[in-house]
């Protein structure tokens, strides 16, 4: 698959992931379809589009899912520049005093905990 259908197909993905959230409002209604994104990414040759995209979704205020969907990539991939590119986001937050983003970028950074406590919101993450 060319790399840019690839990002095409996991920002349509984590569009799709928003307006399924925002409607069942149920992380199992999504776990299919982030367990197949994921999927995909992880048959891709070393790719910067891919990453590009996760990158997107972390400061994303136009994806309603976007913790969900990084909390699920975070877990799944334990990816170093994810974290510290999430963490970068939260030390922000932190220096702007914005509290509704430090616990949205604090709820992205414990997913990268093997004890992670949500983890049982996503099925797939146990295969």
């Amino acid at each position: 698959m060319p790399e840019s259908n690839v990002s095409e197909l996991l920002m349509d993905g984590f569009r799709e992931i928003s307006r399924i959230l925002d409607e069942k409002n149920s992380t199992l209604a999504v776990d299919p379809l982030l367990a197949e994104l994921a999927e995909i990414v992880s048959r891709e040759p070393v790719s910067d589009l891919p990453r590009l995209a996760v990158l997107q979704v972390v400061e994303s205020r136009e994806l309603s899912a976007a913790a969900e969907i990084i909390q699920y990539f975070a877990h799944r991939f334990r990816w170093g520049w994810l974290k510290e590119e999430v963490r970068r986001c939260y030390l922000e937050s932190l220096a702007n005093e914005d509290r509704k983003r430090v616990r949205h970028y604090e709820r992205m950074l414990e997913a990268f905990s093997d004890d992670w406590e949500d983890r049982d919101l996503f099925p797939s993450l146990d295969l």
